[in-house]
């Protein structure tokens, strides 16, 4: 008798994977387990739920304890050598164990004890089950990744849900830096390029997606409120992610970010400037936004950007200009310091953009696009632009994506890039590679209509859930949940 595939989910407060098990088991007969990590409200309807026959599951907060103990180094030496994972990589590059975190300072022992807990719960779980399958999605966290790490050394395949900053796209992929692309993957054949260059709808549904980010008033007032009105959570004393996290703490920090905010903008808006000469001959560098998995897990060597502008202008020929623009995404997090700005300004041959001037612009006008990650040197390439890249992405298969091995062979790299002629076809070759594993699932609309109907304000995530709000939403939004519910089970039966 043929034992059931075993596919094993990772669970939290997005809810895009309970959705996707949820459709799943109507349609794939399967052995269902999940890994949870989630805070304490919504923890209650995890435990109580009915909507997903769960064979096991795991809450991983509670396998993960504040405690004081000595760290098996070991037994962690012991699991870096046998599975190839970079445990300081990780940990360093966690936003809540080191440089981002406003609450809590980690101790080196905590952040040791935390990752010996993690990698014996995950070891053991897989261990126990046997998946066939890890479901889960471009992970934002250490524990995430670290377990998507241990599956794939493992070969356990993985079905990881991927943006791919083509249209609505996404893709199901063991590897986000790279989709699972080789060079040899480059057909040989040229398409035949379409000279009039449409605007990417990826574009439109970022600036929608920014948009619904700028949380009014009265929603952060009723998100606060109902923050401040609960009792204390258990979550300070459970969830590493919590602690430090007191009432009086948070509050303070939210006027303090409102207030950050404006004054860091106020800053770089007379610092910066909306009228480049874009006659001059430049190179462009597009910021990535701090704190994000672009920069901690695809660039982890790259995430002082201020350090990776000045290696870029150390290494430009004399008479170009790099032009350097902010993210306005960055202004999620409050943009940054005066101080920061001010550094970048005073590189003599740095010119500091607004971050309200268009991006096309000094995209079609650059000669050479600078990125760590990101989808600008892929849009370069409509124009005729080379890039470079100092983090992993996929189209760095491309012949004019040029990929930093050494910071020593940086300038040699940008001559040559300089010199290089794009095809103009490149773009679209690699839209083609992709095309039979693009799916149509609108990532940022999915999470907007997650955050209205079980966050607080559209921000406070710890909130009560009942299965009759959850059943409703996922009969509302069952279309947008088809294709994607498709194509994992395309490759599930295959």
């Amino acid at each position: 008798m043929t034992s059931k595939p075993r596919l094993l989910f990772w669970l939290n407060g997005f809810f895009l994977h309970f959705s996707l098990a949820y459709y799943l088991q109507s349609n794939f007969d399967a052995d269902y387990y999940g890994i949870i990590d989630i805070n304490s409200k919504p923890k209650l309807f995890f435990k109580n739920q009915s909507l997903v026959d769960f064979k096991k599951i795991w809450f991983f907060h509670d396998h993960i304890k504040k405690i004081e103990m000595k760290p098996d180094l070991d037994y962690l030496a012991s699991f870096e050598n046998k599975y190839g994972i970079d445990l300081w990589k990780l940990a360093i590059n966690e936003r809540f164990f080191y440089k981002h975190n406003r609450f809590y300072k980690f101790s080196k022992n905590e952040i040791l004890s935390i990752l010996e807990q993690e990698s014996k719960l995950f070891e053991n779980i897989l261990d126990e089950i046997k998946p066939d399958y890890l479901l889960t999605y471009d992970p934002p966290f250490h524990h995430q990744k670290l377990l998507l790490e241990l599956c794939k050394s493992k070969n356990i395949q993985i079905l990881s849900i991927c943006g791919t900053g083509i249209e609505n796209k996404v893709i199901l992929t063991a590897d986000g830096g790279t989709f699972d692309l080789k060079s040899n993957n480059l057909p040989t054949n040229s398409p035949t390029f379409i000279k009039s260059i449409k605007k990417n709808s990826y574009d439109l549904e970022v600036k929608k997606y920014l948009k619904h980010r700028e949380t009014k008033f009265n929603n952060k007032f009723q998100a606060l409120w109902d923050y401040l009105l609960n009792t204390d959570s258990d979550d300070l004393n459970s969830n590493f992610m919590y602690y430090g996290r007191s009432k009086f703490k948070v509050f303070t920090d939210q006027i303090a970010l409102e207030l950050k905010r404006r004054r860091n903008f106020s800053f770089l808006q007379k610092t910066s400037t909306s009228n480049p000469n874009l006659n001059v001959p430049f190179v462009y560098f597009p910021m990535n936004v701090d704190e994000e998995m672009n920069l901690l897990h695809y660039a982890p060597f790259y995430t002082n950007q201020i350090e990776v502008i000045r290696h870029i202008a150390k290494s430009i020929p004399i008479d170009y200009v790099l032009f350097v623009k902010d993210h306005f995404a960055s202004k999620l997090r409050g943009w940054h310091e005066p101080s920061y700005y001010k550094e970048i300004s005073e590189i003599p041959n740095v010119v500091l953009i607004n971050p309200n001037f268009d991006n096309d612009t000094l995209v079609k006008s650059s000669k050479l696009i600078f990125g760590i990650r990101g989808t600008t040197p892929l849009k370069a390439l409509k124009h005729g632009i080379p890039s470079i890249i100092f983090g992993d992405q996929a189209f760095k298969i491309l012949p004019s994506i040029f990929k930093i091995d050494s910071l020593t062979s940086l300038p040699d790299l940008i001559l040559e890039a300089l010199s290089h002629k794009v095809k103009l076809f490149e773009s679209e070759q690699y839209e083609r590679i992709l095309q039979n594993r693009l799916i149509e699932f609108n990532m940022f609309e999915y999470e907007y209509q997650r955050n209205l109907n079980f966050f607080s304000g559209g921000i406070n995530s710890n909130i009560l859930i009942s299965e009759n709000h959850m059943h409703k939403f996922l009969k509302e939004n069952k279309d947008s949940f088809t294709k994607l519910v498709n194509f994992h089970l395309k490759l599930l039966t295959s």
